[in-house]
């Protein structure tokens, strides 16, 4: 599975580096972790974008990208505050296994 994730916005407005992963170059725990994460998103059931009711400034938009390995492929753009807690976790997991 392939996933391409792009955060902008924040308090000074910057679009940060698209961060990448592929979980066939993770170790087989990461690997597993991150498709959980997706499939418990339900990533690829999503609309395309997610916005939240009201605007609240200096708040992150996420724009993601899932390949799976049978070819399928979804992308959505998400307002912080309007992402579910699976959706998060997700983003999260993401962000942080391209700090490592």
């Amino acid at each position: 599975m392939y996933i391409k994730l792009t955060r902008s916005g924040g308090f000074a407005g910057i679009t940060a580096p698209s961060l990448e992963v592929d979980t066939a170059s993770l170790p087989k725990s990461d690997a597993r972790r991150v498709e959980a994460l997706v499939a418990g998103a339900g990533f690829f059931d999503l609309p395309e974008t997610l916005q939240a009711t009201r605007q609240q400034p200096d708040r992150f938009q996420y724009s993601l990208e899932v390949a799976r390995d049978d070819g399928r492929k979804h992308s959505i753009i998400c307002d912080e505050e309007a992402a579910s807690e699976p959706l998060l976790q997700l983003l999260y997991a993401v962000q942080k296994l391209n700090r490592k």
